[in-house]
């Protein structure tokens, strides 16, 4: 993976902006969880308030999903939930005693995130698109 999304340049603004796109595209993506589960007519009780976790599950249970794409999505959730749950915690506030070895480390963390959001984000995608009909299938490093 060779994708950049983020650079930290002006420490720690950059961090919070990145840790804000990250957010973000989680929280795209499980807005793209959620219209796959009404597009599948699944009953998820509160599905405006579920979790990714429990709308992964629910695919799992009504065989919607495959077992490589339960896991390698599950992985990712659990990436999601270190970033909005930990980072802060432990890479952000332990830093190195060489500064360009902890910037260089938190960029990986983050672009790493990000990709894999993203990445998780098609696999979705690809489920509604083929639900409708579409032959258009995106690559994945999940494939």
């Amino acid at each position: 993976m060779c994708v950049k999304y983020f650079t930290i340049k002006n420490f720690p603004n950059d961090v919070y902006n990145a840790v804000g796109q990250i957010i973000k595209s989680a929280q795209e993506w499980e807005q793209e969880y959620k219209k796959l589960a009404t597009i599948l007519n699944i009953s998820v009780k509160n599905i405006n308030k579920s979790s990714l976790n429990k709308l992964n599950e629910t695919l799992k249970k009504h065989n919607l999903i495959s077992k490589k794409d339960y896991k390698n999505l599950k992985e990712v959730i659990k990436i999601r939930n270190y970033i909005n749950h930990e980072f802060y915690l432990t890479d952000f506030l332990n830093s190195a005693s060489d500064y360009d070895i902890y910037i260089e480390t938190l960029e990986k963390k983050l672009n790493s995130a990000q990709f894999l959001i993203f990445e998780a984000t098609d696999v979705i995608d690809n489920k509604i698109d083929k639900f409708r009909g579409d032959n258009i299938v995106r690559p994945t490093i999940f494939d």
